[in-house]
């Protein structure tokens, strides 16, 4: 009769355990899958953490989240930032960026179309010009070299960010 109730209690014990962990990792602290300002999907080596206004969020890329604090008025503060080479979260301060060039960082899949059903021109995106962090210097000089664009300091890039 003992055996019996431990093995219930265990059997209860590791079912709750379950849905606590269910519960938190898929609805408390659900992984983002689409960029929370322009609802873009995140890769794994362009996804930025950044914090504008005090809110914390996952962006698509860096571009768009100091588009977001510009167009908001708030101060932006990248947290992390992903080394497009390896796909590693770094710290923005010691990263590199590639800014314009060839290479599009995000793309959408939505043709903009006038009343006409005929297709627009786009006036602006804001994930434009695309920019890339990379880890290393000689990455970025690389990168730039293949698909054109500047090297960009982090104090270069957030000098872009108007309201810090």
């Amino acid at each position: 009769m003992n055996i019996r109730r431990i093995a219930f209690a265990i059997i209860l014990i590791v079912l709750s355990s379950a849905v606590t962990f269910g519960w938190y990792r898929y609805v408390a602290h659900p992984v983002p899958v689409a960029c929370r300002y322009c609802a873009r999907p995140l890769h794994s080596n362009l996804m930025v953490t950044a914090e504008i206004g005090g809110k914390r969020a996952e962006a698509c890329c860096a571009r768009c989240a100091i588009s977001e604090a510009n167009q908001e008025h708030k101060p932006l503060r990248l947290i992390t930032v992903h080394d497009y080479r390896s796909g590693h979260a770094i710290s923005p301060a010691g990263a590199w960026f590639v800014e314009g060039g060839s290479a599009v960082s995000c793309d959408h899949d939505a043709m903009p179309m006038n009343e006409m059903k005929g297709t627009d021109a786009m006036a602006f995106d804001r994930c434009t010009p695309s920019t890339f962090a990379f880890a290393e210097r000689k990455d970025a000089d690389t990168f730039a070299d293949r698909n054109g664009g500047s090297v960009l300091s982090f104090a270069q890039l957030m000098s872009e960010a108007r309201y810090q």
